[in-house]
């Protein structure tokens, strides 16, 4: 009996330990959830968060970021495993993370996972644009993070801050890279992000450059010597590939040289001389990868008294500033724009196709009241020209300016909403399907830029989507009957330098539940009493409506419904004379009936 006492109770301590050893796991918060996971588009007006239970679990609390590092808020909370955020923006991405609770405490925060949802509206802004600063040496890089609901981006460039913005590219991916650039020349870039519904702002703008050889020294380097009385003018010849230069000026050939001044100009006028003092001059050329060497020192002077004609004879001009030629933005002529210049007479503008020092050709010479020039002389759409402009009076021609390079190119115009015609016909061979026909009006010079036509499509609370391209001007869709489409047009090109026109406005398409009528209806008297209806099956069709008349082109009356392609029939039988039947079917599917067929041919009873 001892024995048996004894081990009740050593039982009962074992039971008595295990359970408080249950009471520790049991008296706790629940683990971190798993498989957290935030919808990605899938629905048009809300991000669903969906996650593992977790045992033990009474509640889950939702947090929100807009970065997968960035500090998450508590957004609301669910007692199921799903949690639709209705308060997102759309085209925006989140980051979600989700914790599990209950009485005792909540669990740590579960992995992050991001999610949207697409909105009928333009994309936000693109981020973290970046221009590459001299890591190419014959482009520049601009590339950014890719952005929700956006199907294509536009580029945009400018060659001094805060100036306009020219776009210079139309692309699907998320970097372009720019190679009509003067090396060593800082640029500055924006981008737009796009879809059917429009573009979106600007971005924060981001400079670079591409990187360039040190230059060389400048040759052909002059001091005048007594040609003005109240300066001494020095001159060389351009080095390629450089950005500015510095003069610097001495005593002697062999003294202390000291900077003098700075320009881009290849010339410069010192008015800090005393008349009949010599001077020794060195200029040396500067871009983003460093100096080039000292140039050979040339010695000059201003005239003292009324030597070598004072500062009274015209003097040459300086050098044009600000040249521009447009890039893309007209199909028959690249405008070629400048600052103006004091004391010029006439300016003369030059083409090259390469750019390099050497090649330009004067193709223009303008009066000193105009400050731009058409070149209308090319005809080749997106080939690149170069253009530099000089300024001219009685003393000669100044410098040559720093060249910039155009393009023809352009935006095609809006293919007109008011011209699209819209046909539905019901498919001959599927109950279930309609074809809609678009036919628009061709926008101009369609032929010449390479024109081809996209067209979008959706229907009710869907974004848009490119269902096909046509060099026509007209589309065949085949659609589903009974329901409502909304389409636009727009203009693209082939040409790399045409953007796409604007697209049309939408043009709303309800398809009617019309599906088109069985043919080959034909009657046969199948005994004294009865007509077998019979016709041709139509694909798709749920079932068909059987009419009858005595009279061909009568008021027809339902009398039964079959899922076969045949009917019998049991008319009324005259008690005197005769009757002659004839017949017509409709087709039926799910969102209803389309209209009569033809009329079979007639089937006659007479009386008994």
């Amino acid at each position: 009996m001892r024995k048996i006492w004894k081990k009740a109770a050593f039982l009962g301590l074992g039971a008595v330990f295990l359970g408080l050893l249950g009471g520790c796991f049991l008296f706790a918060p629940p683990s971190v959830p798993q498989g957290v996971s935030a919808s990605d588009g899938d629905y048009p007006d809300r991000i669903l968060v969906s996650w593992n239970a977790v045992r033990g679990a009474q509640r889950y609390e939702v947090f929100r970021a807009e970065e997968e590092d960035g500090d998450y808020e508590k957004i609301g909370e669910s007692t199921t495993t799903t949690f639709p955020d209705t308060e997102a923006q759309g085209n925006r991405l989140y980051w979600y993370r989700v914790r599990a609770c209950n009485q005792f405490g909540c669990s740590a925060l579960s992995e992050a996972d991001s999610g949207y949802y697409l909105a009928p509206a333009p994309p936000l802004p693109p981020q973290n644009v970046q221009a590459s600063d001299g890591t190419f040496s014959d482009r520049i890089r601009v590339t950014w993070s890719e952005v929700v609901g956006a199907t294509y981006y536009e580029l945009y460039r400018s060659d001094i801050p805060g100036a306009d913005f020219l776009r210079i590219a139309q692309v699907s991916t998320t970097s372009y890279d720019d190679q009509g650039i003067v090396l060593g020349r800082t640029y500055y870039y924006r981008v737009k992000a796009c879809n059917s519904y429009g573009c979106s702002n600007f971005s924060e703008t981001d400079a670079g450059f591409a990187a360039a050889s040190a230059p060389g020294a400048p040759q052909n380097v002059e001091a005048s010597d007594g040609t003005y009385s109240d300066r001494v003018r020095i001159t060389w010849d351009p080095v390629p590939g450089a950005a500015r230069y510095e003069v610097w000026r001495a005593a002697s050939q062999g003294g202390t040289y000291e900077l003098l001044a700075e320009t881009t100009a290849t010339s410069y006028d010192d008015r800090a001389v005393t008349a009949g003092t010599t001077y020794w001059y060195k200029v040396r050329a500067w871009n983003v990868l460093g100096y080039g060497p000292f140039s050979e020192p040339d010695s000059g002077y201003a005239a003292a008294g009324g030597g070598g004609g004072g500062g009274g004879g015209a003097q040459l001009p300086g050098q044009v500033s600000g040249v521009s030629a447009s890039d893309g933005t007209y199909y028959d002529k690249i405008r070629i724009t400048w600052n103006s210049v004091s004391g010029a007479r006439t300016y003369r503008v030059y083409r090259s196709t390469t750019g390099v020092e050497g090649t330009f050709s004067q193709i223009a010479e303008v009066p000193s009241g105009t400050t731009s020039y058409d070149d209308t002389t090319i005809t080749t759409l997106c080939q690149e020209y170069w253009y530099a402009v000089s300024a001219w009076n009685d003393a000669g021609e100044g410098p040559l300016s720093v060249p910039d390079s155009g393009y023809l190119g352009g935006t095609l115009e809006q293919v007109k909403t008011d011209k699209i015609k819209v046909t539905v016909t019901p498919s001959s061979t599927d109950a279930t399907e309609a074809t809609v026909k678009l036919e628009w009006e061709a926008v101009k010079d369609a032929t010449k830029l390479g024109v081809y036509y996209e067209i979008w499509r959706r229907a009710p609370a869907t974004i848009s989507t490119k269902i096909a391209e046509t060099t026509n001007t007209n589309y065949e869709d085949t659609v589903e009957i009974g329901k409502t489409y909304y389409y636009k047009i727009r203009a693209c090109s082939t040409y790399e330098c045409i953007l796409c026109g604007p697209f049309s406005g939408e043009v709303t398409v309800v398809v009617a539940c019309n599906p088109a009528p069985p043919t080959n209806v034909t009657a046969t008297k199948s005994d004294t009493t009865k007509v077998t209806v019979s016709w041709s099956a139509v694909n798709g069709a749920q079932k068909y409506q059987v009419y009858r008349s005595t009279s061909a082109t009568g008021a027809y009356t339902y009398i039964g419904e079959t899922t076969g392609t045949s009917y019998t029939d049991e008319p009324p039988i005259p008690s005197s004379g005769s009757v002659t039947y004839y017949y017509k079917v409709k087709t039926c599917v799910a969102c209803g009936c389309g209209g009569l067929s033809a009329a079979s041919n007639g089937v006659t009873f007479s009386a008994p």
